[in-house]
């Protein structure tokens, strides 16, 4: 698989008792697949990885492979606290139809750069999967710096990384320095324009479940030099993004879904569901973002 382009870090649907609404996944599926997206990640944070078990792990890949198709490529979420575990439930998404894993560093015990440097070539070795590195060090509290990242990029099955960190100098040294083949994605759509000016391939945005119209014409106006247009974009989308990823997560994104024609649903607890001012003010942002215009695929 190439990576590159617009992908979006799908949720996971549940139903009011916790367990995973496979139906509502097939019918934003069908949704996502009328868009200009690239490609999907499954089971990432957004999905909330944390609170799936391997085998529901397993059965949202399959599912979204087999009402997908051949649409978009899977990148999906394979991390466990062992090494072991990481491997036993690479081989299930291999199995279940996943092209790629994207794996987060260990971050309870953290350990020193050349352990973390073990596990992801010690799963890159074994893994029947290419690897995708994960840097989200708000969450992990672990960042994986410009000179870790640049030494596993040579690992020929460790085919690029999903950068979250939000620094663009580490994230500009990385598109200068990596390796012909290893992709460089961005992690928000808060700095999606930035991303691109400085070489990344695309970006993993959670944004994208819901404006990958904009994205795609963000993207669009970037690469013919249609600048200020470029910029507009970015700075509607930044809204919006802050509103459903840094301030208000999971909760905020399935919230806006649920009011854009998409399931979005609860989350899994302890997960709590947004608020109902937590919600008017995501839609109030939502609002004055004006972004509907480019998504056809919602109508």
């Amino acid at each position: 698989m190439e990576l590159k382009g617009i992908y979006a870090p799908i949720p996971t649907p549940f139903t009011s008792d916790g367990s995973l609404d496979l139906p509502s996944l097939r019918t934003n599926l069908d949704a996502w697949t009328r868009s200009p997206l690239d490609g999907l990640v499954v089971c990432g944070s957004n999905g909330e990885q944390p609170f799936l078990e391997p085998e529901e792990r397993a059965l949202l890949v399959r599912t979204v492979r087999d009402r997908s198709g051949s649409r978009f490529p899977l990148v999906a979420g394979a991390t466990q606290p062992t090494t072991r575990g990481t491997l036993e439930l690479a081989r299930r998404l291999a199995d279940a139809g996943a092209d790629a894993l994207l794996l987060l560093p260990p971050h309870y015990f953290k350990g020193d750069p050349e352990g973390i440097r073990d596990y992801f070539v010690d799963v890159a070795d074994h893994a029947p999967l290419p690897v995708v590195l994960y840097n989200m060090p708000a969450n992990t509290g672990v960042n994986l710096g410009t000179d870790l990242i640049l030494s596993l990029a040579e690992h020929p099955r460790i085919r690029g990384i999903k950068d979250t960190g939000g620094d663009i100098t580490q994230l500009t040294v990385l598109c200068a320095r990596r390796p012909e083949g290893f992709a460089v994605f961005c992690g928000s759509g808060n700095y999606f324009l930035p991303a691109l000016a400085v070489g990344a391939d695309g970006g993993t945005l959670g944004v994208a479940n819901l404006y990958p119209g904009a994205c795609d014409a963000l993207r669009s106006a970037f690469r013919e030099g249609r600048m200020k247009e470029a910029r507009d974009l970015q700075h509607r989308l930044l809204e919006v993004s802050d509103a459903i990823t840094r301030r208000h997560g999971v909760p905020g994104l399935k919230a806006l879904m649920d009011h854009k024609g998409l399931y979005g649903g609860p989350c899994r607890p302890p997960l709590r569901p947004a608020s109902p001012e937590t919600v008017r003010r995501i839609l109030e942002v939502d609002g004055k973002a004006h972004l509907d215009e480019w998504e056809e695929w919602r109508r």
